[in-house]
């Protein structure tokens, strides 16, 4: 591609900023992405509540097949990724979301920009945004959740490939309720700072304060389930917890508090993409997908697949 022309990626989560970053390594300077948040980083998310600290999405990560990228020996060597008492995990040092942030510190990010629609125009294709704003860009990058992206084509007029977006349709995702407890005495986690729970309403509990998240002790996020998640997804959080009481009470014993709850409608992929780590869905300009739905759906998978996109723009 003409290292002149302008890259719009959507989604600021890291698949979205790898792309960014190999673009931007391959001389491409015209980059802007846009997230329809207040924040970046998607699923590395951190949130303060009661004077401590919880990461409320992914946990842990693992540097399968990725610790010799440059950038993730950045993150280690400035002490922002950082390995715990368990082998192979590594967890943000002040928070999931420093990752994310510390990736993203020179590119050029646009939040609270919700893409509407796009449109084939006579030079360029123009995103309209829920704000109002209209602006053109070259190339085309959708790395939001793939429901989001498919929502935003089927509202837009631009030439895709058809078969490329009926077979995309027919992938799904696992909705996550995340609780976020400050408990009046510490519990007994099995692998340090975490375990993994196959029974019951949560599938995982975190200690935010032995992980060295939270400055503060005894503040724990709990994952619910796919099936409780599923079934719960579109009730109140005052609905969601009073069906999560009888379950807390017995874990932290009665002496607890619900600090926050949330939600992530796409949170684990159910199935994924075969063919390809990230996929080229228009035939006239360049529109590109990728995300962790392409590969194995984990933090390792949604890089390669913003690594592989980029790579795709690059040879158009």
């Amino acid at each position: 591609m003409n290292i002149d022309n302008s890259v719009s990626i959507v989604g600021c989560g890291i698949s979205g900023i790898f792309a960014a970053l190999e673009l931007k390594k391959s001389g491409i300077e015209n980059i802007k992405l846009f997230d329809k948040s207040r924040g970046l980083g998607g699923r590395l998310a951190t949130r303060r509540a009661n004077e401590g600290k919880f990461d409320h999405g992914i946990q842990y990560i693992r540097l399968d097949g990725i610790s010799h990228l440059p950038e993730i020996e950045d993150l280690i060597k400035n002490n922002i990724l950082i390995e715990t008492k368990v082998p192979d995990l590594f967890v943000g040092y002040d928070g999931m979301t420093s990752i994310a942030k510390f990736l993203a510190k020179d590119l050029d990010i646009y939040k609270e920009f919700k893409l509407l629609s796009i449109s084939d125009g006579p030079d360029s294709m123009e995103m309209s945004f829920e704000n109002g704003e209209k602006i053109n860009t070259d190339s085309l990058i959708l790395s939001s959740p793939i429901k989001q992206s498919i929502e935003i084509l089927e509202r837009s007029s631009v030439k895709i490939s058809q078969p490329k977006l009926e077979s995309i349709k027919k992938l799904e995702y696992y909705p996550t309720i995340i609780v976020m407890v400050e408990s009046e005495s510490p519990i007994n986690l099995n692998n340090e700072f975490f375990t993994e729970c196959s029974e019951g309403f949560f599938s995982s509990i975190t200690d935010n304060f032995i992980k060295g998240i939270s400055k503060k002790e005894n503040f724990y996020t709990l994952v619910c389930s796919h099936d409780f998640s599923s079934k719960n997804f579109e009730k109140d959080y005052d609905y969601i917890n009073s069906h999560l009481q009888a379950e807390l009470n017995i874990m932290f014993k009665g002496e607890y508090n619900i600090l926050s709850n949330h939600k992530w409608r796409y949170s684990t992929p159910k199935d994924f993409y075969l063919p390809d780590d990230s996929l080229q869905i228009s035939s006239n300009s360049f529109i590109g997908m990728c995300g962790d739905i392409f590969t194995n759906g984990k933090f390792d998978g949604a890089i390669k697949s913003g690594i592989s996109v980029a790579k795709k723009l690059l040879i158009k």
